[in-house]
């Protein structure tokens, strides 16, 4: 049994037999997409003998991605998108707390030794021959999993049903206007939502033609691909847009773009600035993990909110006000539950079948989603609440630093926790003067005590930071003078 996305999405991409689905390196069809999985398909055949195996799915961004999904779903067996970048450890938990059959990958040194590796024809497939006997069934709706960091105490799996998973990229296409001339150019892993559900899977429903790289999205990795595929659609974090704001900047100003996607963080004032005068313009977008996509406007306008609700999508908000407070989010596209964390997803619904999110916003006059703080975004220092983008923006305010991350930390022999900072800027800033530059901009406990120059900011594959690898950095630090503290991170 295929339930509802291998049919829908096989359909659409033989009806586009020319449309490209590769990068530069390699360049293939739709037809080729599909020949080579239904050659994989057979192989999962073979391999797999569990009605509905749960198969990882956990690597790069590239043609071979797509026809390793198309594989499992048409072989009638459940898809989980991982991100590459998780730990062994984390990993280990998943695969056991989910009960993972077998992992399509390509690192044979990364996975648990409790398996058998097969050539998968540009990928492995490794089959844990020992899975966790106890794992949570899955519900009968459930076509795909993917994974949240956002609500749960480690990465929750979300179950999705294959009409959930259609609706997101149905509502996505024709808000955006995804088409078969669309070059889609994305950075974004396919494992994430924004890959996912405003690059992917729309694109293939649309017949557009899918570039996937898979290299980090340096500056220089994304001029050269917009030189050479002069694509429509960019989908990218922030970091990336980020990098093209302080780049070479000549190849924003001879490009097809119409669209420009990023998500998981707010740009920069200063990098929406300079990418706008190069006739760049970032749409807003926001959507969640559990919900799918809920906004989008693609003509944004200067200190506006995060879009206009997609087709389908109901917000409301928890609070004194109707139209502010604590979001709640309605959708077609809704994951069904945790695999791994029974009742807690079913817990955030409530009684008219709106998510609870973390996000406090509310609604302009014109119907505009403007976002206000996370609830999970404050920090305490000295008994004072702070909030993380607050402190951030101060930062990034000083024309040497182009990006940062903050965190508290409380020193393991027992000190006073303090609020720390990492940085990064176009060279190596005076950490004194940026803490004076903040003393005079805003009250002394708001301004990190401590602050670390480093090459970039920790993050996840999915551009988030990672707050414990900050705070790790800043634990470094202490053993170097405070005025000192970048030199031993360069």
């Amino acid at each position: 049994m295929t339930g509802l996305l291998f049919p829908a999405i096989t359909e659409r991409m033989a009806a586009h037999p020319d449309s490209v689905i590769g990068n530069l390196a390699d360049r293939t069809t739709t037809t080729q997409v599909l020949e080579v999985s239904g050659s994989k398909r057979r192989r999962l055949e073979q391999s797999l003998f569990r009605e509905r195996s749960r198969v990882a799915i956990i690597r790069r961004n590239s043609p071979s991605y797509v026809s390793d999904l198309l594989a499992v779903l048409g072989a009638g067996h459940v898809p989980f998108l991982m991100d590459p970048s998780l730990g062994p450890g984390e990993l280990a938990r998943l695969f056991a707390d989910c009960g993972v059959d077998a992992v399509l990958h390509d690192d044979t040194e990364r996975f648990p030794a409790n398996r058998r590796t097969i050539d998968f024809l540009g990928s492995w497939l490794s089959v844990i021959t020992d899975p966790a006997s106890a794992a949570p069934e899955l519900h009968p709706d459930t076509e795909l999993c993917r994974l949240t960091s956002g609500s749960t105490r480690t990465p929750g799996c979300v179950e999705f049903s294959g009409s959930a998973v259609l609706a997101a990229a149905e509502g996505w296409r024709a808000a955006s206007g995804f088409g078969p001339a669309d070059r889609v150019l994305c950075f974004a892993g396919l494992y994430n939502g924004l890959g996912f559900n405003a690059a992917l899977i729309p694109g293939l429903l649309a017949g557009a033609s899918l570039y996937l790289p898979a290299g980090l999205p340096a500056a220089s990795n994304i001029r050269r691909h917009m030189a050479e595929i002069d694509p429509t659609v960019l989908v990218a974090f922030p970091a990336a847009y980020d990098g093209l704001a302080a780049s070479d900047r000549s190849t924003l100003d001879r490009h097809s773009l119409r669209l420009a996607l990023s998500s998981a963080a707010r740009l920069s004032a200063r990098t929406s600035t300079v990418l706008t005068a190069h006739g760049t313009r970032i749409a807003d977008y926001y959507g969640i993990a559990e919900t799918g996509p809920l906004t989008f406007n693609p003509d944004p306008r200067p200190g506006g909110g995060q879009g206009y609700p997609l087709p389908g999508v109901s917000l409301r908000f928890e609070g004194d006000e109707p139209d502010s407070g604590r979001l709640l989010a309605r959708s077609r596209s809704m994951g069904t539950r945790y695999l791994n964390y029974p009742g807690m997803l079913e817990e955030r619904i409530t009684e008219s079948g709106h998510y609870r999110t973390n996000d406090q916003g509310s609604l302009t006059a014109d119907g505009e989603l403007r976002l206000g703080e996370r609830l999970d975004d404050s920090l305490s220092i000295g008994g004072k609440k702070v909030s993380m983008s607050e402190v951030e923006e101060l930062l990034t305010s000083h024309p040497d630093v182009t990006a940062c991350a903050v965190a508290v930390v409380a020193p393991p022999a027992g000190g006073h926790p303090f609020l720390g900072a990492v940085l990064v800027g176009p060279r190596v800033p005076d950490v004194v003067e940026i803490r004076r530059y903040c003393l005079t901009r805003a009250a002394p406990f708001k301004v990190p005590e401590r602050v670390v120059v480093v090459p970039e900011i920790p993050r996840n594959g999915a551009g988030k930071v990672q707050r414990a690898a900050v705070a790790k950095l800043l634990l470094a630090s202490l053993e170097q003078p405070k005025g000192r503290a970048h030199a031993a991170d360069r």
